[in-house]
């Protein structure tokens, strides 16, 4: 059983999926524009199709999983994706996303500890090299799995 994540932004969406224990299993970042398409390919099960949007994980650990649950950051943006939801009859809960930004960064370091001089620097002075939307949505299962 898995858990999807979704941090949606103005521009693109975050996912993630997360195993019972909290364990990363496949994310990615997709457009805001994409979201109807992403939910068709998880009604489907039709997982080879997010391959474009994937950032971490491998998606073929999604053809055995189930989901259990979907959890919707509560932002000021969430509204389109809500809509997109209730539309298809999926059952979601609204989770307050708030800091799961920044704890995205942290999670983004240990997948991808430092190199070099970087690893000398403190944590918080480093940037990831890419947007971690979908870490952001790991996050905010997490966070709801150790309520």
């Amino acid at each position: 059983m898995m858990y999807l994540g979704l941090d949606p932004g103005r521009d693109k969406v975050g996912f993630a999926f997360v195993d019972e224990e909290g364990k990363l299993i496949y994310s990615g970042i997709l457009p805001a524009s994409d979201i109807d398409l992403f939910l068709s390919i998880l009604m489907k099960d039709d997982w080879e199709r997010l391959k474009p949007y994937g950032r971490e994980g491998e998606v073929s650990l999604l053809y055995d999983e189930r989901l259990k649950g979907i959890l919707l950051g509560g932002g000021t943006t969430s509204e389109k994706v809500e809509l997109a939801l209730k539309r298809l009859g999926l059952n979601y809960e609204v989770v307050d996303e708030s800091f799961s930004t920044e704890r995205a960064r942290g999670l983004y370091f240990q997948i991808h500890p430092p190199r070099g001089l970087r690893k000398y620097l403190p944590r918080s002075l480093l940037v990831p090299n890419r947007d971690v939307d979908d870490l952001a949505a790991w996050e905010l299962v997490k966070m709801w799995l150790q309520r």
